[in-house]
């Protein structure tokens, strides 16, 4: 019943996302994300996130969906365009000047 409850609250907070923002639904798949929530909810108790207000788990949610986005963009990626995307995050990439 509180996994229900919860997936409840994520699934309206995700339909907000996404109507909000078209690169979420040009790259996510919604049932997907529930999916995902649905199988961290079977590990973790959803009683953590039951007392949460609307805003503290909208930021969970979003930061799980952006993070989600994030790898299906890198998917798209050359191998080239991976290295240099990897060497920005880690510091190591320099514009080249032509």
């Amino acid at each position: 019943m509180e996994k229900n409850t919860v997936l409840k609250r994520i699934s309206e907070i995700i339909d907000q996302a996404m109507e909000n923002d078209s690169l979420y639904q040009e790259e996510l798949n919604r049932d997907e994300l529930l999916e995902t929530f649905s199988k961290i909810l079977d590990r973790v108790s959803p009683e953590i996130l039951l007392p949460l207000n609307d805003e503290r788990l909208k930021k969970r949610v979003r930061r799980l969906m952006a993070t989600e986005l994030l790898w299906t963009i890198l998917d798209d990626f050359t191998p080239e365009e991976k290295e240099m995307f990897n060497a920005a995050v880690e510091g190591r990439w320099e514009k080249q000047v032509i």
